[in-house]
């Protein structure tokens, strides 16, 4: 079991490359990395065959059908994630991934492991800020007791006090050992502290070590009655099987499942207070400095155009090696080791846009000691942004379509591939026959949307800078923080 994701391993890698670079929030990450089966010449072509049918207790299934080898892939996603988390009681849609491993009744203890490991499957599981999803790949001969099982631990979830105890120890020394110990992700998620306040954003995946070990058992069976119900659930299949036969399968193995009387709780949106706040964090240990840029995205400012016309601009701006922020500031300027451009973006929460960046040493040591070193950065960027933005044109906008459409010919030869671009994308909101007809969508795109879509960005009204170096390098920086800045020692 992973504590980030799909999503959270792209977030937290942020260089990923290509579209598939951040957010699979961000209706383009995973879309504009796969967006484009063809070239213009191509129109009649479909980005993907993807059949969706929904069950009467509300359950929603997605079938990819590839019959390139016997294989299979089952997803199940529940609409919920950290944003769900009671105040007060973070973590507590992480830990129940966990102890969805520990058994039912029918199925006790790590029997649900043994079982895939004996048939030759494989599996995992995930949590994000709002979705959890499982997975097993097997062969096609093996699906149905791989649905079978995830059938049975939907509602069937039996949790022990020894086995919640092991695996809220487990969580809470993974929170330790990928936060506590490593300053670069509390780096990035004291910004998203800052960034969203208030809002359910703001919210760990693991929760904090506070919050971990104040966690009861009866809060995650309340958890887990509330969200993990037909209704608040995404089954994707993708490879060997016809919709058909999906179908089929479905309803026998889910279709019986009732959905509970209780409501699913809606999370509490807290609008964000429009602030700019640079901040400097200085922790014992870290040797390579680092440099974070992001901007707060309301939901329900930003149109399905908007993200894809966003994706875009972050291929454009450093898609590789020749994009024009790397190829100013780390290529021939050399202020730079690396920078990324990135975003995430739910319509129904919100997302940020992130510009992040490591700094040379030999510049950070002539321009970040007599000045904030977030600021000094910040003026350098900001300079190559506006000019990369200005000499953004047509043509240059057409060969980054034209470099998406290369890689997309993979989409459907993967049936992971095909899972995890399906369910994104049908958790973001689109349809299937928008998720099969979304090149077209990309190629509407026009200068003028990417324009605007940035605009939005930049008036968006939340803005958190922060620098991240060791204690001895920033005492050795003058005057690291502003008003509002926050120092993390």
């Amino acid at each position: 079991m992973v504590e980030t994701d799909l999503y959270g391993q792209i977030k937290q890698k942020k260089a990923a490359g290509g579209f598939f670079r951040m957010a699979r929030g961000g209706l383009f990450l995973t879309v504009a990395a796969l967006g484009l089966l063809l070239d213009g010449g191509a129109a009649e072509a479909r980005l993907m065959k993807l059949d969706y049918f929904v069950l009467d207790n509300g359950l929603r299934v997605a079938v990819a059908e590839n019959r390139k080898a016997p294989v299979v892939l089952q997803m199940l996603y529940y609409k919920t994630g950290s944003v769900n988390d009671p105040k007060g009681k973070g973590g507590t849609a992480h830990l129940l991934e966990h102890l969805m491993f520990r058994g039912t009744k029918r199925v006790p203890g790590q029997a649900f492991n043994r079982l895939t490991e004996e048939h030759g499957a494989s599996g995992n599981a995930y949590t994000t800020y709002d979705q959890t999803a499982y997975y097993e790949f097997s062969d096609i001969a093996k699906l149905e007791l791989m649905m079978a099982l995830e059938a049975d631990r939907m509602q069937g979830l039996d949790i022990s006090d020894e086995a919640f105890a092991a695996e809220r120890d487990i969580v809470l020394q993974e929170r330790r050992q990928r936060f506590e110990t490593n300053p670069v992700p509390l780096f990035y998620e004291t910004l998203s502290k800052l960034l969203w306040q208030d809002h359910p954003l703001a919210n760990p995946v693991s929760g904090s070590p506070s919050e971990i070990r104040s966690l009861t058992k009866s809060d995650v069976e309340d958890f887990y009655r509330r969200y993990y119900r037909p209704d608040n659930a995404l089954l994707v299949l993708a490879g060997d099987i016809s919709a058909a036969e999906a179908k089929d399968l479905a309803q026998k193995y889910f279709g019986k499942l009732a959905n509970p009387a209780m409501t699913i709780p809606t999370p509490t949106l807290e609008k964000g207070r429009a602030s700019e706040v640079e901040t400097l964090m200085r922790i014992e240990g870290v040797q390579q400095p680092r440099y974070a840029d992001s901007f707060r995205m309301d939901a329900g400012v930003f149109s399905k155009k908007d993200i894809q016309a966003l994706g875009m601009l972050a291929e454009y701006l450093t898609g590789d090696d020749s994009a024009p922020l790397y190829d100013e500031l780390v290529y021939r300027g050399k202020q730079l080791l690396g920078i990324d451009v990135g975003f995430s973006y739910n319509p129904e929460l919100g997302g940020s846009f992130g510009i992040y960046a490591t700094p040379a040493p030999e510049w950070l040591a002539a321009n970040g000691r007599s000045t904030r070193p977030a600021g000094a950065i910040k003026d350098l960027i900001g300079k190559a942004l506006e000019k990369a933005i200005a000499d953004l044109s047509p043509e240059k906008l057409d060969k980054i379509k034209n470099r998406v459409v290369s890689d997309a010919v993979y989409l459907q030869e993967n049936p992971r591939s095909s899972a995890n671009f399906a369910g994104d994308m049908l958790l973001s909101g689109y349809t299937a026959e928008e998720i099969a007809d979304y090149d077209e969508a990309i190629r509407a795109v026009a200068l003028d949307d990417v324009i605007a879509a940035w605009k939005k960005v930049t008036a968006s009204g939340g803005r958190v800078t922060g620098f991240l170096c060791g204690r001895e390098k920033a005492e050795g920086a003058a005057a690291g923080n502003t008003q509002g800045g926050n120092n993390a020692d």
